[in-house]
């Protein structure tokens, strides 16, 4: 038997397979994720409805770790509690079956056909839908076209007596736990675990009892795809993929003492061919029992598990405490890379990111404007301070942007990619004018000794308070678009024209402009006006960017 040539063949279907089925993820990913995403996100009511969603979103993605960095964006967020989130990490691993279920089914003759249209549609398709289920379709021929290379290589180890010594040995369920394990966390999926089984299956070269103890090592090794995304991440990130291990490792628990029984009772549900002899009948019944017994350990984990939903939370929540807040109001709380991943998911993140600058942005603006009225000297410091931080998260969200706006996502997404970078922007604009006019100018008007804040009177008051209400107002509308704020923004403009035509002519009347200090006091107060107008005018342009943009 030439080793290095079947190694070679079976390495190389493996990597077919692993990249047809990145294809697939990625096709589904960039057409459904954000219907899942929201889908996910509302079915929070109950565990069952939160198992149902899980195993939704994974069997259409394809992809058990996308539905898991879900959790933990949703987590993360405040979205959802540790506790809700559990449910539908029971109902990922049901979700996940359904790529064995697919791969058990010995359609490897329509590979080529799927292979053929997959590329003519992702190459040459002129509407992105029609690309993205091209590249689909490709993935789906890659895949199975890696599982007949598999298949093909391992075809000479029926008469190996070495290796097949080695399968029925494979039969004692610690060694086959710990080689699913290893080999799924190499490969970081479990889906590749499977093929390879089912692979082997094919052949007749695995005991179903040694595919059921590589399975259950397969369920363990593919909780490490999110522990090793967690680190370096928030705690809610590695609280989620503690959770994912802890289900999996219950769940082989449940199994591992009565594997014997457990193939009976897939062999008993499973179709068999009686009609076969040798080699061949094991051949053609194995892949089913596989994917079945995939199927059959997911559900029932699920089951079991079910009632302990609050238990496993706040066993995860004790080995891992939720993380304190940031010690800097400028260091970004709901922006991680493990968002990325699906960009539907980052940009919720960037809103949540967003909504917070705002309301700094809001404070700053209230305290500025309150120290323009005091008549001593104003904590400058503190102030400055404020706009350092603003000026941090702004820069750390553009930033996040930026990379968001690499990964793959739809038309609608960099839409609001842009619309989210024109907002963030705004609001920086706003800092810009409280720091240099209503700040620092104060300052150093209180060094000049001149004090505008006998002016005020009903006039300036009313003026100030509609254009603070106003932004108050606008950052309510960030990732709440039209609904009852956009009839009472619209005709905002002229309102607050007119209050500062009338603030100025109040002015005006205060100072007569019979003395060079009233001319000079005039001109200051003018210029105060007109930077208050100026964060009216930023508002508005954040009201329209949420419209247009569909924020």
């Amino acid at each position: 038997m030439k080793l290095i040539p079947m190694l070679g063949s079976l390495l190389g279907g493996l990597a077919l397979f692993l990249f047809g089925l990145e294809l697939m993820t990625d096709g589904l990913k960039t057409i459904a994720g954000p219907k899942l995403q929201v889908m996910l996100g509302k079915m929070t009511a109950n565990r069952f409805r939160g198992v149902l969603a899980g195993a939704a979103v994974t069997a259409v993605l394809n992809s058990s770790t996308i539905t898991t960095v879900l959790m933990v964006g949703f987590v993360s967020a405040g979205l959802m509690t540790l506790a809700q989130s559990v449910p539908m990490i029971m109902g990922a691993n049901i979700g996940s079956t359904v790529t064995a279920q697919i791969i058990a089914f010995n359609v490897s003759a329509l590979a080529p056909f799927m292979l053929a249209v997959g590329f003519l549609c992702h190459a040459f398709a002129g509407r992105a839908l029609i690309r993205q289920l091209g590249g689909v379709v490709l993935g789906f021929g890659l895949l199975f076209l890696g599982i007949q290379f598999m298949s093909d290589a391992t075809r000479p180890l029926r008469t190996f007596q070495p290796f097949i010594d080695a399968m029925q040995n494979m039969k004692g369920p610690l060694l086959g736990i710990v080689a699913g394990a290893v080999f799924t966390a190499i490969v970081q999926s479990s889906a590749a675990t499977l093929a390879v089984i089912i692979a082997l299956a094919g052949q007749g070269l695995m005991p179903l009892e040694a595919g059921i103890a590589l399975i259950l090592g397969a369920n363990v090794g593919t909780c490490g795809t999110a522990l090793l995304a967690a680190i370096g991440r928030p705690p809610e990130a590695l609280q989620v993929g503690i959770v994912h291990l802890l289900f999996n490792v219950l769940g082989v628990l449940f199994f591992v003492f009565v594997i014997p029984q457990f193939a009976d009772l897939v062999r008993a549900i499973s179709p068999s061919s009686p009609e076969l002899e040798g080699v061949a009948r094991p051949a053609a019944e194995t892949p089913r029992q596989v994917a079945n017994t995939h199927t059959i350990f997911s559900v029932a984990s699920t089951l079991i598990l079910i009632g302990f939903v609050g238990p496993i939370a706040r066993f995860a929540e004790w080995l891992v405490p939720a993380r304190h807040k940031p010690t800097s109001e400028g260091e970004p709380i709901y922006l991680d890379d493990a968002s990325l991943a699906a960009a539907s998911l980052g940009l919720e993140k960037v809103y949540l990111e967003v909504e917070r600058l705002g309301g700094m942005v809001l404070r700053m603006v209230r305290a500025g404007l309150a120290a323009g009225a005091e008549t001593k000297s104003p904590d400058v410091q503190s102030l400055l301070e404020e706009d350092k931080e603003i000026d941090r998260l702004t820069s750390a969200i553009l930033h996040y942007l930026g990379r968001l706006s690499q990964e793959e996502h739809s038309e609608d997404e960099g839409r609001k990619m842009v619309g989210l970078t024109q907002v963030t922007t705004s609001l920086d604009g706003i800092r810009d004018v409280v720091t240099s006019s209503l700040i620092i100018g104060r300052q150093q008007r209180m060094e000049d000794g001149v004090d505008l804040a006998r002016l005020r009177d009903e006039h300036t008051t009313r003026f100030v308070e509609a254009v603070v209400g106003h932004l108050e107002q606008v950052i309510g509308m960030i990732h709440r678009p039209g609904g009852e704020d956009a009839p009472t923004v619209k005709g905002v403009k002229a309102e607050i024209d007119t209050l500062a035509v009338a603030a100025r002519q109040s002015v005006l009347d205060k100072l007569r402009l019979n003395e060079k200090v009233d001319v000079l006091d005039f001109r200051r107060a003018t210029d105060l006006i007109e930077a208050i107008r100026q964060i009216a005018r930023f508002s508005r342009r954040i009201a329209k960017t949420v419209r247009e943009q569909g924020l």
